[in-house]
């Protein structure tokens, strides 16, 4: 594309977009390298794509933060809109994911895009977009948050107009949006979970094979479980992907003052037991009342095979640890869901339910309890007809008590 901006020298092609080309240049009047941002000249005529263009740049240049992209310059040349950023050199977080990104790494960009969006929220604008290919590098490592084309004022009527429009990356988009909904800012910080989410597990939160299979679980589906190793972060990153906005945080700096005291909580050590008093009756409760054990849910799914003609079954195999009752009734909500899905995606091959639970003695009649209620409820009515073997083992490794609960009898007849 042979371009020429007065009063901007053009080095090198950075990249190309659906609505502008983007060039190394040097500005003249202050000789310093800058992204200049230059409309398609087939686009240019269209009057929409000439005001989205320039919205980006007056967005941009009322936006005054260190983690957003500054404008330096805007203007028009034979028909050619442009506009002059800083140059931003060190790549983009779309680059870096292939490399993985330590913890630490990720936690640092998202106490950084948590300020730029809490500003811009601040100033009534929704980014609508925020991806790793918006995420950009200063050569000092620290992060810029760029395109702002599909911005939006939350304040004016214009939004309101644009109600059932879905516009956005549906990988990253909240489930309002994905609904063509009415958004805030809120929207921004759900999109900025399902990256914090990709950078410590190295994939997104949800996948499909179109967009419309992709917003119906962004919608519906669970949130997921993170690995054993990250699982200290699993409380962010349910309230950063909680499907309603008033359960998620607020604002931006809400996500900095929650990793700020995560990094003051000590990670978790091996439960240990602690010193008894000489004079300490020695019952079941009180030798075990020393053990912390830490809130903790994991579910799977297995394939077995009853036999060499016969078809795979599967195997729903659930590992709950709480300390109480309040922490083991923590996980009923995800746990119902993930055995609810299971049921339906496995119809007539659910095989059986394996359920450990590590807990306390004192309330593991109330994790059987549990069990029983959730198969006499119509929507989990596919438990009645399988196996639940299940086996409750203590804080100290003990096992407390071990039973199969067998289908019922008028099911398993009336399967026949």
């Amino acid at each position: 594309m042979n371009m020429d901006i007065p009063g901007y020298r053009i080095q090198s092609e950075l990249g190309k977009g659906g609505m502008a080309n983007v060039f190394l240049a040097v500005q003249d009047k202050f000789d310093r390298p800058v992204a200049l941002k230059i409309m398609l000249p087939q686009l240019a005529a269209d009057a929409t794509f000439a005001q989205r263009f320039l919205r980006e740049a007056r967005i941009c240049a009322q936006l005054t933060h260190p983690h957003i992209v500054p404008v330096f310059d805007l203007g028009e040349h034979n028909g050619s809109h442009y506009l002059a950023m800083e140059y931003v050199s060190g790549g983009n977080l779309k680059e870096r994911l292939r490399d993985g990104i330590s913890p630490e790494g990720a936690e640092q960009l998202i106490r950084e895009m948590a300020s730029a969006l809490d500003y811009a929220g601040e100033m009534d604008y929704v980014h609508r977009d925020v991806k790793p290919d918006n995420i950009m590098f200063r050569q000092n490592g620290s992060s810029v948050l760029m395109d702002f084309g599909i911005a939006r004022p939350t304040i004016t009527d214009e939004q309101m107009t644009m109600m059932g429009t879905i516009v956005g990356t549906p990988k990253y988009m909240s489930p309002e949006q994905h609904r063509g909904k009415e958004i805030d800012p809120r929207a921004d910080l759900y999109a900025l979970g399902v990256v914090f989410f990709e950078m410590l597990t190295g994939r997104p939160p949800y996948e499909a094979t179109d967009p419309m299979a992709l917003g119906i679980k962004h919608i519906s589906e669970p949130i997921p479980l993170m690995p054993s190793t990250l699982k200290r972060y699993q409380p962010m990153i349910r309230k950063m992907l909680a499907k309603d906005p008033e359960q998620r945080f607020q604002r931006g700096n809400d996500i900095i003052a929650a990793l700020d005291l995560l990094d003051k909580t000590p990670p978790p050590s091996a439960p240990v037991q602690a010193v008894k008093k000489p004079d300490a009756p020695r019952h079941a409760e009180s030798d075990l009342s020393g053990i912390k054990l830490e809130s903790r849910l994991r579910v799977r799914e297995l394939k077995q095979k009853t036999g060499m003609l016969s078809a795979s079954t599967y195997v729903f195999d659930i590992f709950v640890m709480a300390d109480d009752f309040t922490q083991f009734q923590s996980h009923f909500e995800q746990l119902t869901q993930d055995l609810f899905e299971w049921g339906n995606k496995r119809g007539k091959k659910c095989g059986k339910i394996q359920f450990k639970a590590t807990v306390h003695p004192w309330i593991s009649g109330r994790v059987k309890e549990y069990l029983r209620n959730l198969r006499k409820s119509d929507s989990h009515a596919f438990m009645r007809r399988i196996p639940i073997n299940l086996n409750l083992v203590g804080a100290d490794g003990k096992p407390i008590e071990q039973l199969r609960i067998e289908p019922d009898t008028a099911v398993e007849a009336s399967k026949g």
